[in-house]
């Protein structure tokens, strides 16, 4: 019988703090409040990682026809002093130039100006490892097969011992 009246006024306890109706699950391809769930997390992430608010930014390369030909979309984020290169692309005829290059230094000296003291990047399998090694990257991991046969390779560079 105690069990029964425990039973009862943990129901009634319950149903009054969150009512009888069931929580939904849906599934929304316009985004509409994914903001929430970003800043869900960083508000969790601001104590033990600083400022998460990001700086998005994009740098590019455009023609004599000021038509964009290549360029860099990243992202800083102050409270880990980190700037991010999410896609880096030049048009095939604009290859090989040192266009590239002039972009990812121009991206990190961005970095720079909010404190950034490192860059990171990843790249595929088959795309530009040896490019990023070039300019000072270095491996600090690698999924394999993460795209199909393709690796993930994910790419690191200190701009502290930059001038």
């Amino acid at each position: 019988m105690a069990f029964l009246l425990k039973l009862f006024l943990f129901s009634t306890i319950f149903l009054s703090v969150h009512g009888d109706s069931k929580p939904e699950i849906e599934v929304d391809y316009q985004l509409e409040e994914a903001e929430v769930i970003g800043g869900g997390l960083r508000d969790f992430n601001t104590p033990f990682l600083g400022n998460q608010q990001s700086i998005r930014f994009a740098v590019y390369l455009k023609d004599e026809d000021d038509r964009v030909v290549g360029g860099v979309l990243a992202w800083i984020r102050p409270g880990i002093k980190l700037v991010y290169m999410d896609s880096v692309w030049i048009s095939e005829g604009w290859r090989k130039k040192g266009y590239g290059r002039q972009l990812v230094l121009k991206t990190e000296e961005e970095g720079k100006k909010h404190g950034c003291t490192h860059s990171q990047v990843d790249t595929l399998s088959f795309q530009a490892e040896q490019f990023y090694k070039k300019l000072g990257y270095k491996r600090i991991g690698v999924v394999k097969k993460l795209y199909g046969e393709h690796d993930a390779i994910f790419m690191r560079k200190d701009l502290q011992d930059l001038k």
